[in-house]
């Protein structure tokens, strides 16, 4: 089983939505999972919960939020359906994915 914290965003036109999440694995180890608009943000988050060594239930006392950002609870996801559910979260947060060798061929071929 893997524990998803969820890290939302507000815009005025968008409402409240998915920015990045927090994955706490199988062992207890976390990462900080997030799109490109984090950039040194996010590798920041993510060396200091490394280096915490804390849980995932205590997240909200290593990062800090500003007013535009909230945590949502908790949620647990079974062995089974992590993977769809991971894929659909990255979509949400925009998080880009690793594109395979033929993709980035078609892609130069076709330019």
């Amino acid at each position: 089983m893997i524990r998803v914290r969820r890290l939302q965003r507000h815009s005025e036109e968008e409402g409240w939505y998915d920015d990045a999440y927090v994955l706490e694995d199988e062992v207890g180890q976390l990462s900080f999972c997030y799109n490109l608009t984090w950039d040194r943000v996010g590798v920041k988050y993510n060396e200091r919960l490394q280096a915490s060594g804390i849980s995932l239930d205590e997240i909200d006392t290593v990062l800090e939020l500003g007013d535009s950002l909230r945590w949502l609870a908790i949620e647990e996801v079974e062995d089974d359906q992590a993977e769809a559910f991971l894929k659909e979260l990255d979509e949400r947060c925009a998080i880009p994915q690793p594109r395979s060798i033929a993709e980035q061929l078609n892609q130069t071929l076709a330019a």
